[in-house]
Protein backbone atom coordinates (compact mmCIF):
# COMPACT_ATOMS: atom_id res chain seq x y z
CA UNK A 1 0.00 0.00 0.00
CA UNK A 2 2.85 2.42 0.74
CA UNK A 3 4.25 1.95 -2.77
CA UNK A 4 0.81 2.51 -4.31
CA UNK A 5 0.33 5.65 -2.19
CA UNK A 6 3.70 7.04 -3.21
CA UNK A 7 3.01 6.42 -6.92
CA UNK A 8 -0.43 8.04 -6.64
CA UNK A 9 0.98 11.07 -4.87
CA UNK A 10 3.72 11.39 -7.46
CA UNK A 11 1.13 11.35 -10.23
CA UNK A 12 -0.86 14.10 -8.52
CA UNK A 13 2.22 16.27 -8.12
CA UNK A 14 3.32 15.60 -11.68
CA UNK A 15 0.01 16.96 -12.92
CA UNK A 16 0.40 20.04 -10.73
CA UNK A 17 3.94 20.73 -11.93
CA UNK A 18 3.17 20.03 -15.59
CA UNK A 19 0.31 22.52 -15.46
CA UNK A 20 2.40 25.10 -13.62
CA UNK A 21 5.75 24.74 -15.34
CA UNK A 22 4.39 24.45 -18.87
CA UNK A 23 3.30 28.06 -19.21
CA UNK A 24 3.22 31.39 -17.46
CA UNK A 25 0.07 32.30 -15.57
CA UNK A 26 -2.41 34.29 -17.70
CA UNK A 27 -1.72 37.66 -16.10
CA UNK A 28 2.00 37.39 -16.96
CA UNK A 29 1.70 35.84 -20.42
CA UNK A 30 2.58 39.08 -22.23
CA UNK A 31 5.52 40.03 -19.99
CA UNK A 32 8.97 39.03 -21.29
CA UNK A 33 10.54 36.58 -18.86
CA UNK A 34 14.18 35.91 -19.81
CA UNK A 35 15.05 34.91 -16.23
CA UNK A 36 12.32 32.27 -16.29
CA UNK A 37 13.87 30.79 -19.41
CA UNK A 38 17.29 30.74 -17.72
CA UNK A 39 15.93 29.14 -14.56
CA UNK A 40 14.18 26.42 -16.56
CA UNK A 41 17.28 25.73 -18.63
CA UNK A 42 19.31 25.41 -15.42
CA UNK A 43 16.77 23.22 -13.64
CA UNK A 44 16.29 20.89 -16.59
CA UNK A 45 19.97 19.93 -16.48
CA UNK A 46 19.15 17.94 -13.39
CA UNK A 47 18.29 14.30 -14.05
CA UNK A 48 15.27 14.17 -11.77
CA UNK A 49 11.51 14.10 -12.27
CA UNK A 50 11.25 17.64 -10.97
CA UNK A 51 13.54 20.30 -9.55
CA UNK A 52 11.96 21.85 -6.43
CA UNK A 53 13.66 25.26 -6.60
CA UNK A 54 11.89 25.94 -9.88
CA UNK A 55 8.57 26.21 -8.09
CA UNK A 56 9.68 29.63 -6.79
CA UNK A 57 9.21 30.87 -10.36
CA UNK A 58 5.53 29.92 -9.96
CA UNK A 59 4.83 31.37 -6.51
CA UNK A 60 1.11 30.57 -6.48
CA UNK A 61 1.82 26.84 -6.72
CA UNK A 62 4.05 26.45 -3.67
CA UNK A 63 1.31 25.94 -1.08
CA UNK A 64 -0.74 23.44 -3.13
CA UNK A 65 2.45 21.43 -3.67
CA UNK A 66 3.00 21.17 0.08
CA UNK A 67 -0.24 19.23 0.48
CA UNK A 68 0.85 16.29 -1.67
CA UNK A 69 2.25 14.36 1.30
CA UNK A 70 0.42 15.92 4.20
CA UNK A 71 2.02 14.12 7.12
CA UNK A 72 5.19 12.09 6.56
CA UNK A 73 5.70 11.66 10.31
CA UNK A 74 8.93 12.15 12.25
CA UNK A 75 11.94 10.71 10.49
CA UNK A 76 15.65 10.17 10.77
CA UNK A 77 17.22 11.97 7.80
CA UNK A 78 20.82 11.12 8.77
CA UNK A 79 22.65 9.58 11.74
CA UNK A 80 22.10 12.60 13.99
CA UNK A 81 19.64 14.67 11.97
CA UNK A 82 15.85 14.47 12.20
CA UNK A 83 12.76 15.81 10.44
CA UNK A 84 9.91 16.98 12.70
CA UNK A 85 6.77 18.45 11.24
CA UNK A 86 4.03 17.80 8.73
CA UNK A 87 4.22 17.96 4.95
CA UNK A 88 3.67 21.71 4.98
CA UNK A 89 5.97 23.15 7.66
CA UNK A 90 9.16 21.55 8.93
CA UNK A 91 11.29 21.70 12.03
CA UNK A 92 14.67 19.94 12.13
CA UNK A 93 16.71 18.58 15.02
CA UNK A 94 20.46 17.97 15.27
CA UNK A 95 21.44 15.60 18.07
CA UNK A 96 24.81 16.36 19.68
CA UNK A 97 26.62 15.09 22.80
CA UNK A 98 25.71 18.40 24.45
CA UNK A 99 22.01 18.28 23.63
CA UNK A 100 19.65 18.95 20.73
CA UNK A 101 19.73 21.92 18.38
CA UNK A 102 16.22 22.60 17.08
CA UNK A 103 15.72 24.60 13.88
CA UNK A 104 12.28 26.25 13.79
CA UNK A 105 9.30 25.40 15.98
CA UNK A 106 6.14 25.24 13.79
CA UNK A 107 2.96 27.28 14.41
CA UNK A 108 2.11 26.93 18.08
CA UNK A 109 2.26 24.95 21.33
CA UNK A 110 -0.11 22.28 20.03
CA UNK A 111 2.06 21.58 16.99
CA UNK A 112 5.20 21.66 19.11
CA UNK A 113 3.64 19.01 21.36
CA UNK A 114 2.39 16.88 18.46
CA UNK A 115 5.28 17.07 16.03
CA UNK A 116 8.38 18.13 17.96
CA UNK A 117 8.04 16.66 21.45
CA UNK A 118 6.10 13.54 20.47
CA UNK A 119 8.18 13.22 17.29
CA UNK A 120 11.46 13.22 19.19
CA UNK A 121 10.10 10.67 21.64
CA UNK A 122 8.97 8.41 18.81
CA UNK A 123 12.48 8.62 17.36
CA UNK A 124 13.99 7.63 20.71
CA UNK A 125 15.23 11.09 21.70
CA UNK A 126 14.51 13.01 24.89
CA UNK A 127 12.96 16.43 24.10
CA UNK A 128 14.24 17.72 27.44
CA UNK A 129 17.66 17.73 25.76
CA UNK A 130 16.61 20.65 23.51
CA UNK A 131 19.22 23.23 24.49
CA UNK A 132 19.37 25.51 21.47
CA UNK A 133 16.62 26.79 19.15
CA UNK A 134 17.41 28.63 15.93
CA UNK A 135 14.42 30.49 14.47
CA UNK A 136 14.92 31.03 10.76
CA UNK A 137 12.68 34.08 10.41
CA UNK A 138 9.84 36.07 11.87
CA UNK A 139 6.79 34.32 10.42
CA UNK A 140 4.62 32.57 12.98
CA UNK A 141 4.70 29.16 11.32
CA UNK A 142 8.38 29.04 12.27
CA UNK A 143 8.54 30.82 15.65
CA UNK A 144 5.06 29.86 16.95
CA UNK A 145 6.21 27.02 19.24
CA UNK A 146 9.42 28.68 20.41
CA UNK A 147 8.07 30.47 23.49
CA UNK A 148 6.52 27.25 24.77
CA UNK A 149 9.74 25.26 24.27
CA UNK A 150 11.81 28.14 25.66
CA UNK A 151 9.73 28.10 28.85
CA UNK A 152 9.47 24.31 29.11
CA UNK A 153 13.13 23.42 28.57
CA UNK A 154 15.05 26.65 29.18
CA UNK A 155 16.48 26.48 25.67
CA UNK A 156 18.46 29.39 24.24
CA UNK A 157 16.68 30.99 21.27
CA UNK A 158 18.71 32.49 18.44
CA UNK A 159 17.05 34.98 16.09
CA UNK A 160 18.23 38.02 14.16
CA UNK A 161 17.47 41.43 15.64
CA UNK A 162 15.60 42.71 12.57
CA UNK A 163 13.40 39.65 12.39
CA UNK A 164 12.70 39.87 16.12
CA UNK A 165 11.42 43.39 15.45
CA UNK A 166 9.43 42.14 12.44
CA UNK A 167 8.00 39.23 14.47
CA UNK A 168 6.88 41.41 17.36
CA UNK A 169 5.33 44.00 15.05
CA UNK A 170 3.24 41.37 13.28
CA UNK A 171 2.47 39.07 16.22
CA UNK A 172 -1.21 38.26 16.59
CA UNK A 173 -2.11 38.81 12.95
CA UNK A 174 -2.78 35.11 12.56
CA UNK A 175 -4.69 33.46 15.44
CA UNK A 176 -2.98 30.12 14.70
CA UNK A 177 0.45 31.45 15.63
CA UNK A 178 1.78 31.13 19.15
CA UNK A 179 3.25 34.12 20.99
CA UNK A 180 6.73 35.35 20.06
CA UNK A 181 9.60 33.93 22.11
CA UNK A 182 11.33 36.19 24.58
CA UNK A 183 14.33 37.95 23.09
CA UNK A 184 17.42 35.96 23.93
CA UNK A 185 20.46 35.35 21.72
CA UNK A 186 20.93 37.79 18.83
CA UNK A 187 21.92 35.78 15.77
CA UNK A 188 24.68 37.48 13.80
CA UNK A 189 25.86 37.07 10.24
CA UNK A 190 28.88 34.78 10.08
CA UNK A 191 28.35 33.50 13.62
CA UNK A 192 28.84 29.83 14.47
CA UNK A 193 26.37 28.38 16.97
CA UNK A 194 28.04 25.44 18.72
CA UNK A 195 26.59 22.70 20.88
CA UNK A 196 28.47 19.52 21.70
CA UNK A 197 30.53 18.59 18.65
CA UNK A 198 28.37 20.47 16.10
CA UNK A 199 28.93 24.03 14.87
CA UNK A 200 26.25 25.58 12.66
CA UNK A 201 27.31 28.59 10.57
CA UNK A 202 24.73 31.40 10.25
CA UNK A 203 24.15 33.68 7.27
CA UNK A 204 21.69 36.56 7.17
CA UNK A 205 19.76 36.22 3.91
CA UNK A 206 17.31 39.11 3.69
CA UNK A 207 14.45 39.18 1.22
CA UNK A 208 11.78 36.78 2.37
CA UNK A 209 11.82 38.79 5.62
CA UNK A 210 14.13 41.60 6.77
CA UNK A 211 16.80 39.20 8.09
CA UNK A 212 16.02 35.54 7.48
CA UNK A 213 18.70 33.06 8.50
CA UNK A 214 20.31 30.42 6.31
CA UNK A 215 22.67 27.82 7.74
CA UNK A 216 25.47 25.43 6.95
CA UNK A 217 24.75 22.32 9.02
CA UNK A 218 27.32 19.53 9.38
CA UNK A 219 25.56 16.21 9.98
CA UNK A 220 26.67 12.59 10.08
CA UNK A 221 25.49 10.18 7.41
CA UNK A 222 26.55 6.57 7.92
CA UNK A 223 29.41 7.84 10.04
CA UNK A 224 30.61 10.41 7.52
CA UNK A 225 30.37 14.17 8.15
CA UNK A 226 28.45 15.86 5.33
CA UNK A 227 27.17 19.43 5.10
CA UNK A 228 23.63 20.52 4.29
CA UNK A 229 22.64 24.04 3.24
CA UNK A 230 19.51 25.16 5.06
CA UNK A 231 17.66 28.07 3.45
CA UNK A 232 15.47 29.90 5.92
CA UNK A 233 13.57 32.17 3.54
CA UNK A 234 13.09 30.73 0.06
CA UNK A 235 9.98 32.35 -1.44
CA UNK A 236 10.18 35.81 -2.99
CA UNK A 237 6.64 36.75 -4.01
CA UNK A 238 5.37 40.31 -3.59
CA UNK A 239 8.58 41.86 -2.27
CA UNK A 240 9.64 45.46 -2.52
CA UNK A 241 12.32 46.28 -5.09
CA UNK A 242 14.79 46.64 -2.22
CA UNK A 243 13.97 43.20 -0.83
CA UNK A 244 14.25 41.60 -4.28
CA UNK A 245 17.68 43.22 -4.52
CA UNK A 246 18.65 41.88 -1.09
CA UNK A 247 17.52 38.41 -2.15
CA UNK A 248 19.66 38.65 -5.28
CA UNK A 249 22.65 39.62 -3.15
CA UNK A 250 22.36 36.64 -0.82
CA UNK A 251 21.92 34.13 -3.61
CA UNK A 252 25.10 35.52 -5.18
CA UNK A 253 26.88 35.29 -1.85
CA UNK A 254 25.72 31.74 -1.04
CA UNK A 255 26.73 30.60 -4.51
CA UNK A 256 30.27 31.67 -3.65
CA UNK A 257 30.07 30.14 -0.15
CA UNK A 258 28.71 26.87 -1.53
CA UNK A 259 31.34 26.69 -4.26
CA UNK A 260 33.94 26.81 -1.48
CA UNK A 261 32.23 24.75 1.26
CA UNK A 262 30.54 22.23 -1.08
CA UNK A 263 27.32 21.45 0.83
CA UNK A 264 25.84 18.25 -0.53
CA UNK A 265 22.14 19.05 -0.28
CA UNK A 266 19.57 21.78 0.28
CA UNK A 267 16.83 21.76 2.91
CA UNK A 268 14.34 24.35 4.09
CA UNK A 269 11.23 24.71 6.20
CA UNK A 270 8.52 23.94 3.62
CA UNK A 271 8.46 20.58 1.90
CA UNK A 272 7.47 21.87 -1.53
CA UNK A 273 10.84 23.62 -1.75
CA UNK A 274 13.14 20.81 -0.63
CA UNK A 275 11.13 17.61 -1.24
CA UNK A 276 11.70 16.59 2.38
CA UNK A 277 8.47 14.61 2.63
CA UNK A 278 9.22 12.73 -0.60
CA UNK A 279 12.81 12.06 0.47
CA UNK A 280 11.60 10.64 3.79
CA UNK A 281 9.39 8.17 1.94
CA UNK A 282 12.33 7.23 -0.30
CA UNK A 283 14.48 6.60 2.79
CA UNK A 284 11.82 4.37 4.29
CA UNK A 285 11.46 2.42 1.06
CA UNK A 286 15.22 2.01 0.56
CA UNK A 287 16.99 2.46 3.92
CA UNK A 288 20.18 0.87 2.66
CA UNK A 289 20.34 2.95 -0.52
CA UNK A 290 21.95 6.32 -1.14
CA UNK A 291 20.56 9.02 1.14
CA UNK A 292 18.28 11.24 -1.02
CA UNK A 293 18.95 14.28 1.17
CA UNK A 294 22.47 14.41 -0.25
CA UNK A 295 22.17 15.26 -3.94
CA UNK A 296 25.72 16.57 -4.35
CA UNK A 297 27.50 19.95 -4.48
CA UNK A 298 26.64 20.51 -8.16
CA UNK A 299 22.94 20.14 -7.41
CA UNK A 300 23.24 22.62 -4.51
CA UNK A 301 24.79 25.22 -6.81
CA UNK A 302 22.09 24.54 -9.40
CA UNK A 303 19.42 25.06 -6.76
CA UNK A 304 20.84 28.47 -5.85
CA UNK A 305 21.17 29.51 -9.49
CA UNK A 306 17.52 28.64 -10.09
CA UNK A 307 16.46 30.62 -7.00
CA UNK A 308 18.48 33.59 -8.21
CA UNK A 309 16.82 33.60 -11.64
CA UNK A 310 13.32 33.02 -10.23
CA UNK A 311 13.71 35.97 -7.87
CA UNK A 312 14.82 38.20 -10.73
CA UNK A 313 11.93 36.95 -12.83
CA UNK A 314 9.38 37.65 -10.09
CA UNK A 315 10.89 41.11 -9.54
CA UNK A 316 10.51 41.93 -13.24
CA UNK A 317 6.91 40.66 -13.33
CA UNK A 318 5.96 42.68 -10.26
CA UNK A 319 7.65 45.80 -11.66
CA UNK A 320 5.77 45.42 -14.94
CA UNK A 321 2.45 44.91 -13.15
CA UNK A 322 2.92 48.08 -11.11
CA UNK A 323 3.23 50.23 -14.22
Amino acid sequence: MDAVRTIALSCVFTLVTQASFGQATPDTANIPQPHLARSRAEAFQDNNWKFPALITCYPNEGQPAEKVIKDPGPAKAADNFYFLGDGIVAAWAVDTPGGIILIDTLNNKEEADKYIIAGLQKLGLDPARIKTIIVSHGHGDHYGGARYLQDKYGAKVYMTALDSDFMEKNAGRNPVWGPPPRRDQVAMDGQTVTLGDIGIKLFITAGHTPASLSLLIPVKDKGRVRTLLYLGGITNKGLTAEMHSAYDQWTTRLLAVSAEQKPEGVIGNHSSYDEAATKIEKLRARPEGANPFFTGPASTLRYLRVLKECNLNNAEIERAQRK
